[in-house]
């Protein structure tokens, strides 16, 4: 059985207010980040680059921080033990056999089943996380034959979203950003998504970015305008394509 375990490759990201947000709802987006600024060329922030990246005109500054000022921000990173997990869950999620079982608001049973005798493209097995009250959902780890995703399951109606990375939430839980990196393998989306939070646990993509010549490992809100971010990246010019790290701090350029 072959899945794919990808190290990660740096950051990016911002979350931003659409056109069409009410008064009401652009107040809250500009609680979670900075939303205008002078557009930027792509030169100036390209997929490319380590130093800045953009989110729909809003340009951002990547500044090195240490490890240590990385880790004092909080974010959501589930045990390794799915039998820990389940535990947690309050009766509402179990395990049997090869299905991973969730008891929905409304009554009903909602089943993710196991395809694990398999080298095949058919293979997958899933793989419970945590509950995400902000949303009102369950995430599990999905593992497809040479890739993995982040399935959301709406502990309402049992609708399944698949992101590619875990959720990390806006300080006023308005929008969150799932991130991941691979540089090497490209097996799995190299990039981030921003999502929006709607009333009852729904949920709106806002962006869905690819990288190119780095990757968001994760990426974390320090504040309502600050966002922390492991990179990884090439250098350019350099021919054994090694790959680097470093810790950054993500701030707009006013």
């Amino acid at each position: 059985m072959k899945r794919i375990l990808v190290t990660a490759i740096v950051f990016s990201f911002v979350a931003c207010n659409q056109t069409t947000t009410s008064e009401s709802g652009g107040q809250a987006a500009r609680d979670s980040a900075a939303t205008s600024v002078q557009p930027t060329t792509a030169a100036a922030a390209g997929p490319g680059r380590r130093d800045t990246v953009t989110i729909k005109g809003l340009l951002y500054d990547a500044a090195e921080i240490t490890e240590a000022e990385y880790n004092k921000v909080p974010e959501i990173k589930p045990d390794t033990s799915e039998a820990v997990n389940i535990r947690t869950a309050a009766g509402k999620v179990r395990r049997s056999g090869d299905s991973l079982i969730f008891r929905l608001e409304n009554g009903q049973e909602k089943a993710l089943v196991n395809n694990n005798k398999t080298d095949g493209d058919d293979y997958v097995e899933y793989t419970y996380n945590a509950y995400l009250p902000a949303i009102q959902s369950w995430l599990v780890f999905h593992a497809g034959y040479e890739w993995y995703a982040y399935d959301l399951v709406s502990a309402r109606t049992g609708e399944v979203i698949s992101t590619i990375g875990i959720p990390q939430f806006s300080p006023d839980n308005k929008y969150f950003i799932c991130s991941n990196t691979d540089l090497e393998a490209a097996f799995t989306q190299n990039g981030f998504q921003l999502y929006e939070v709607l009333a009852e646990g729904k949920v709106q993509l806002l962006q869905d970015q690819d990288l190119e010549s780095w990757g968001p490992e994760t990426i974390k809100w320090k504040d309502a305008n600050t966002l922390f971010a492991l990179q990884h990246y090439y250098v350019h010019n350099d021919p054994e394509m090694r790959e680097n790290t470093r810790f950054v701090r993500l701030t707009p350029r006013h």
